[in-house]
């Protein structure tokens, strides 16, 4: 599978993943769901939403995608990197740790 198009709300999902279907064109979603099950910081493979194609049907799913975004102006504006931005994110980064479960850590038991 392969990665065509990350929408920004569950709007440009359903529409994206309507004009994929009404032209035949399978397609998975991944982190459909728990994708808006925690809200926050979006990390690529932890929580957002990513629709993927065949490899064989990628060439036309983006062609789809792009002459549905090339309606939409400012849809996907440039990344933000000013100073100030940059700072934020690496702010964001060193206080994630604090609300991500750590896989394998297990509580001890007094007993």
């Amino acid at each position: 599978m392969i990665a065509v198009f990350k929408p920004q709300t569950l709007i440009q999902l359903a529409i994206a993943e309507s004009l994929l279907e009404a032209n035949g064109i399978p397609y998975y979603v991944h982190n459909r769901g728990y994708g808006g099950l925690y809200p926050g910081m979006q990390l690529d493979l932890l929580n957002v939403r990513t629709i993927m194609v065949p490899p064989s049907a990628a060439e036309a799913a983006s062609e789809l995608l792009a002459h549905y975004l090339a309606d939409e102006p400012g849809l996907r504006p440039n990344a933000e990197r000013s100073p100030g931005h940059i700072l934020r994110m690496l702010v964001e980064a060193g206080f994630g740790a604090w609300f991500v479960p750590r896989v394998g850590a297990a509580k001890k038991q007094s007993g």
